[in-house]
């Protein structure tokens, strides 16, 4: 068996924690056939609903969908939505106690709809609550944590500025996390960039990491120096930055390292950033080197970004990936 059918292997005896933002993606689809007499804007007759678990949500998905064991740890709202949500991640193959959201009477589950139709989006709505949570459930998401971390292999940030990861949420995970000795990765958002220090490893995008730095990162020295930079402000041990067509950097304290795309074909990069964290975490969680995470993550998403819609892998997807042939 090759030390890659290994790794694989491995996957499914890993737990993941990922503590984030979870969300609900509604689609629906319609057809255009007039226009409104109330208003010049487009009636869309309804023809087909579909509801995915989005945000961290889409993390979970695609940690199951590469077989690994999962732990949700978030908050919903006690309502549809929220039922719908848990519903859709249970369809993956998670237990009651796999899902620790709590439900909150007093905000409603984050839920973003799209309409569509003819192929183009009409319009979003988005229906949300980004306030920070409310002292009891950050406490109790608090005290979670402390159970959680103990039980995982590696844990994930996802963050999208709804009110959960918090500066007390990510200093109580770097603190657990590092006691165990296992990695915590962050899918960054730019509002709370200075929050993650003493991570293991942050994946921004060029943007975002630009956004935070206040310049454009787009040659391979400017990526360099900024996530050098970042690196010493934050002290994490590293930060893999994602630069589409460009593939993605690693930059650590050492070394950089500019690893091509290996995408063919781009269709949609809907969630190839989930792919990429999702990847990366459970690697290392499996005993991958980072360079090899790193590789294997560049390696997926370059497949996902091929298919349409926010696609997942599965671990034959994998069987592909050659060590070192970009």
């Amino acid at each position: 068996m090759s030390e890659l059918t290994q790794l694989i292997e491995r996957f499914r005896s890993r737990r993941i924690l990922v503590v984030g933002d979870f969300m609900l993606d509604e689609y629906i689809f319609g057809a255009v056939e007039r226009i409104s007499p109330e208003a010049p804007v487009p009636v869309v007759e309804e023809r087909q609903v579909n509801r995915v678990p989005g945000g961290a949500g889409n993390v979970v998905t695609n940690l199951r969908s590469l077989q690994s064991m999962v732990t949700a740890c978030g908050v919903i709202g006690r309502d549809t939505d929220g039922s719908r949500l848990a519903d859709r991640m249970k369809e993956t193959g998670m237990q009651d106690s796999d899902l620790l959201l709590l439900e909150l009477e007093e905000r409603p589950t984050t839920r973003k709809t799209r309409i569509i139709a003819g192929n183009q989006q009409v319009c979003r709505l988005d229906r949300e609550d980004r306030s920070p949570l409310p002292d009891p459930a950050r406490h109790r998401l608090l005290s979670m944590l402390e159970e959680q971390v103990k039980r995982s292999d590696a844990v994930i940030l996802s963050d999208y500025d709804k009110g959960v990861v918090l500066p007390d949420v990510i200093e109580k995970t770097v603190t657990l996390a590092k006691a165990k000795g296992i990695p915590v990765t962050v899918d960054p958002q730019v509002t709370h960039f200075a929050q993650y220090r003493n991570v293991f490893i942050l994946t921004p995008n060029h943007h975002e990491a630009g956004r935070f730095l206040g310049r454009k990162l787009i040659s391979d020295d400017e990526v360099e120096h900024g996530g050098r930079e970042i690196i010493e402000r934050l002290q994490c041990d590293h930060i893999l930055i994602t630069r589409g067509e460009k593939g993605m950097s690693l930059i650590s304290p050492d070394r950089v390292r500019h690893v091509p795309t290996v995408a063919r074909e781009v269709f949609d990069v809907t969630g190839a950033g989930d792919t990429v964290i999702s990847l990366l975490t459970l690697a290392l969680a499996a005993g991958a080197d980072l360079d090899l995470a790193v590789e294997l993550s560049n390696f997926g998403a370059g497949i996902v970004v091929g298919r349409i819609g926010a696609a997942t892998l599965q671990p034959s997807d994998l069987y592909g990936f050659q060590r070192g042939v970009v």
